[in-house]
């Protein structure tokens, strides 16, 4: 049986911001790999190549796990590798990096998917799309108004480097048939992949 290999995003509903890069990655995916437009469903929208889905949450961050959760039972889904693709405010842009769940996320909506995809005994995997740096010293306040703030047309531009990073991990994680290994060695290849080209 074909494993089917889910890339999900995260974000808010609305315009494009930082806390929404999940989104837009999501979206230039399925444009690389030519995915038929989304069919938008109650909780989430959903576009599929062979095995490979596109799943997009219609609803906020927090409530991002029960999206999951509604998808795989609503879709039929199976035996699956889940790749969650969203924005890392720890990594610097254009960088971007995969690796395990943690047992205690500070990130909400990576928390939601996480417990729902332990619930399942489901493999999954977080895809970290750097949107830093972020303020130095910031309160809550600042810190949460930073992140649903909007790219600069400088970070734009990082922002389509960091695409190219996202583009060789999914290639390779489709190659491998979600039988992704050790996180830090994909990682170390695929940064010097980029630093020789």
């Amino acid at each position: 049986m074909m494993v089917s290999l889910i890339f999900f995003s995260l974000g808010n509903p609305g315009p494009i911001n930082r806390h929404s890069t999940g989104h837009y990655i999501l979206k230039q995916l399925e444009e690389g790999f030519d995915a038929p437009p989304m069919t938008r469903k109650k909780k989430y929208s959903i576009s599929r190549v062979d095995n490979v889905f596109f799943v997009r949450s219609n609803s906020y961050m927090n409530d991002s796990g029960a999206l999951l959760r509604s998808f795989l039972t609503e879709e039929h889904v199976r035996q699956c590798v889940v790749v969650v693709v969203y924005d890392d405010f720890e990594l610097n842009m254009p960088k971007v990096r995969l690796q395990q769940f943690k047992r205690n996320e500070s990130h909400n909506g990576i928390k939601s998917v996480a417990q729902v995809l332990n619930s399942l005994a489901i493999q999954g995997y977080k895809l970290g799309v750097g949107i830093g740096p972020k303020p130095v010293g910031a309160s809550k306040d600042a810190m949460a108004s930073w992140v649903l703030s909007k790219f600069s047309r400088e970070e734009n531009e990082l922002l389509e480097t960091s695409m190219q990073y996202v583009y060789k991990y999914v290639h390779e994680i489709i190659e491998r048939e979600g039988d992704i290994g050790d996180c830090g060695k994909l990682n170390a290849t695929i940064t010097k992949a980029m630093s020789e080209s």
